[in-house]
């Protein structure tokens, strides 16, 4: 497992802002989301969660980040927020609406192989992390969800450094992939395996050859500064390749990014839309 040994302290007393956190500017905007919102003490409508939202976490993921008042219900309160060795406790009363991704356009999620893809479709997973990946910062921000009595709950917020995941060679590659055009072109494979949807059959793809002088034109916009991901149970230990799924929020579109790491480091080696 990639927690490792979880070091936590347990009085309970502590409040949030009775901590010195190391780095504390970086570490309190991690906890603060920009768009959070201190919830209304108006009573709203409580829109009813479908049945089936517990199944998929998918599902569920959507909802807790639409409707304020059901975070408020899934939320395993009060919630410890971990950064190193130091815990506290956030109470109910001081949670903020998180809107999670959904005050973006799209969300990224990373897998090791295409096999891994298709865990987001499985409905006996119990446990689920929601990262946040600030590349500038090399922090993580993880949201853990446990599905506890068959119902998903929030039951910890967590920073992280790069240094303690799997993960962390290949963010500082893609943080420079992403905002480097002169290093971006050395990373991309020349020729490029490119796969896309036939604009005359929607069942039917097409794969092709890019070079360099065509990358320019077919690039998609490249997530960069902060990415999320979604840990449906994938690992990435020992894995020489990575695929950068980027999955538009309202409007269905998708693109597959796959980076390969060989003896010159890692390559954009294929790009699927």
């Amino acid at each position: 497992m990639l927690w490792g040994v979880l070091l936590m302290s347990c009085n309970r007393s502590k409040v949030v802002s009775d901590v010195d956190y190391p780095n504390d500017s970086v570490t309190d905007s991690l906890f603060d989301s920009p768009d959070s919102l201190i919830f209304s003490s108006e009573p709203a409508t409580e829109e009813e969660l479908p049945k089936t939202a517990d199944e998929l976490f998918d599902d569920f993921i959507f909802e807790f980040a639409r409707l304020p008042h059901l975070q408020l219900k899934r939320v395993a309160f009060p919630l410890p927020l971990i950064a190193g060795e130091d815990t506290t406790w956030l109470p109910k009363e001081e949670w903020k609406f998180e809107s999670l991704f959904l005050n973006r356009d799209y969300y990224t999620v990373l897998f090791s192989s295409e096999e891994q893809m298709e865990w987001e479709k499985r409905t006996d997973l119990n446990c689920v992390d929601l990262e946040w990946i600030f590349l500038d910062e090399q922090q993580f921000k993880v949201y853990r969800f446990e599905r506890l009595s068959g119902k998903w709950m929030l039951t910890e917020e967590r920073v992280r450094p790069f240094r303690e995941s799997s993960l962390a060679d290949f963010l500082n590659f893609y943080a420079k992939f992403s905002t480097d055009l002169e290093f971006q072109l050395l990373s991309v494979s020349d020729p490029l395996r490119y796969v896309t949807t036939d604009p005359d059959d929607d069942f039917n793809v097409i794969e092709g050859m890019l070079d360099h002088d065509q990358w320019e034109a077919f690039k998609p916009q490249l997530p960069k500064n902060v990415i999320t991901n979604i840990r449906y149970g994938q690992t990435y230990d020992r894995s020489n390749s990575v695929l950068l799924v980027k999955q538009g929020i309202s409007n269905g579109m998708m693109d597959i990014l796959t980076f390969r790491k060989g003896r010159a480091g890692w390559k954009l080696v294929a790009y699927e839309n």
